[in-house]
């Protein structure tokens, strides 16, 4: 069973091998990490040790020449974009959290990375973090 944990709620999964929503009452093993962004899939996953950038049905090999830029939209939202080169390969709105009034479930998340856009743009925009969030997933296994 592969995976991947909601970035809002801590007993909450996805199962990609069966394509379901699930709940534990443990902590599990995982693979990625995942939110539903207007009704759409949007997550991180690690497979053979590289980090895929998830959207809908769409999975993106996530390379150095992978960047995210962030743009406030407005006070209530965000837009997010993965960029190849020169190429936009995904974009997405995403609305900024009200308050910080749940703990994270996950255990190593920064303060400043409550919004999902900038924990993910953390994560690909800088080698090292990516390099961290890879190795935490894979030594979970």
């Amino acid at each position: 069973m592969r995976l991947l944990k909601n970035f809002d709620l801590f007993k909450e999964y996805y199962n990609i091998d069966t394509n379901q929503f699930c709940s534990f009452g443990d902590l599990q093993k995982t693979i990625g990490i995942y939110k539903i962004i207007k009704s759409i899939m949007t997550g991180l996953l690690v497979e053979d040790g590289c980090l895929y950038f998830l959207f809908g049905e769409e999975k993106f090999l996530i390379t150095e020449s992978h960047q995210v830029l962030l743009e406030v939209k407005s006070n209530v939202e965000n837009k997010f974009s993965l960029i190849k080169g020169n190429d936009v390969l995904v974009e997405f709105l995403y609305s900024k959290p009200s308050t910080k009034l749940n703990v994270s479930p996950i255990e190593y998340i920064d303060e400043d990375d409550f919004k999902w856009g900038d924990f993910i743009a953390r994560i690909i925009n800088d080698e090292s973090r990516k390099r961290n969030f890879v190795t935490n997933l894979m030594e979970s296994h």
